[in-house]
C-alpha cells in the first residue's frame, strides 16, 4: 500500500501577497514507523515548549531550526520521502479565479512528477491512499479531487492503479500533522535567498522530491 499525506502552505488567492504556494508532505509505504517516530518527537517538543500534550503541534509553533531538525530526523526512516510542488504565482501567467480547480490541478502535477520519478507505482494491483487536511477544503469540493484524478490516470492515461482520497482533521491524524510541518518548512525555505543551499543541506539522504510547477509541462 502506498500513502501520500499532503497539506498546503501559502495562499493561492490572486489577491494574496504570497508569491509562493506549496502543496507537499510525505510519501511512504511505511507510515506506521514514521508515525511512531513522530509521536516521540511530538512529545519531546511539546514538553520543551510547554504545550499541552492533547493540543495539536502546528508548524506555526516551531522555529525554523526545530522544523528542519524534524525533517532531518524523519528522513532516517526507511521508505520516508518528503514531497512537494512549488507554485511561483509570479511566473504561472494566469490569474487564479477558481481556487479549488487549480488546487486539484497542482496536486495532479505533483503526482505526475512522483510517477515520472518512479516513486509512485502505477502497476495493476497497486493502490495510492491520498490523505489531505480537510480544513483547507470546501464541503462541495470534497469529492472533486478523487474523480478528477481517477479520470486523468485511469481513463486518460490508462494507468491501472487505484486512487483513493480521504480528508482528515489534523488534530486526529499525526501523519497529516507531519505533512503540515514538512510543507510549511519548504514554504519557509522558498522565502530565503539561499534556498537552493538549504534544500541541498536537507537532502542529505536524497529523500526530498520537490518540483516547481511549469505551465508547459
Amino acid at each position: 500500500m502506498q500513502y501520500l499525506f499532503l497539506d498546503e502552505s501559502g495562499n493561492l488567492h490572486k489577491n494574496s501577497p504570497d508569491r509562493y504556494f506549496v502543496i507537499g508532505g510525505v510519501y511512504t509505504h511505511n507510515y506506521e514507523d514514521i508515525k511512531k517516530s513522530y509521536v516521540e518527537i511530538n512529545r519531546d517538543i511539546k514538553e520543551k515548549i510547554n504545550l499541552d500534550f492533547d493540543e495539536e503541534l502546528k508548524a506555526a509553533y516551531l522555529n525554523m531550526e526545530e522544523k528542519m531538525d524534524i525533517v532531518i530526523k524523519l528522513q532516517e526512516i526507511n521508505g520516508m520521502y518528503i514531497v512537494a510542488i512549488i507554485v511561483d504565482k509570479d511566473k504561472i501567467g494566469i490569474k487564479i479565479d477558481q481556487i479549488h480547480l487549480y488546487y486539484n490541478f497542482v496536486i495532479r502535477k505533483l503526482l505526475d512528477y512522483l510517477i515520472k520519478s518512479k516513486l509512485i507505482n502505477t502497476n495493476k494491483g497497486q493502490s495510492l491512499q491520498l490523505h489531505l487536511d480537510k480544513t483547507s477544503m470546501k464541503i462541495e469540493d470534497i469529492n472533486s479531487l478523487e474523480m478528477y484524478l481517477r479520470t486523468h490516470y485511469n481513463i486518460e492515461k490508462r494507468l491501472p492503479f487505484d486512487i483513493n482520497v480521504s480528508y482528515w482533521d489534523s488534530r486526529k491524524n499525526y501523519m497529516v500533522q507531519v505533512a503540515d510541518i514538512m510543507v510549511n518548512t519548504i514554504w519557509n525555505i522558498t522565502q530565503l535567498n539561499n534556498r537552493q543551499r538549504i534544500f541541498r543541506h536537507l537532502n542529505r539522504k536524497r529523500k526530498l522530491k520537490i518540483t516547481v510547477l511549469k505551465m508547459n509541462n
